[in-house]
């Protein structure tokens, strides 16, 4: 059996707030607010059943300037 590895990063849209959503590599998921350099200004998000995650390409990564 493989061995189990981090999960890749993904970015989101949710939709209700229109909020960057970032799982990072440990599964854990940010909203990124709309300011220069978002990823220092992250905050914890928790997504329940309710919540509308519409996946974004990858190529956006650079353009929030994340750091993996």
């Amino acid at each position: 059996m493989p061995a189990l590895g981090k999960q890749r990063v993904a970015l989101f849209v949710e939709r209700s707030c229109r909020q960057w959503v970032v799982r990072d590599p440990e599964g854990c998921f940010w909203i990124l607010p709309s300011v220069n350099h978002p990823w220092e200004h992250r905050r914890p998000f928790h997504p329940t059943p309710e919540t509308d995650l519409e996946p974004v390409p990858g190529h956006y990564k650079d353009m929030l300037e994340l750091p993996f």
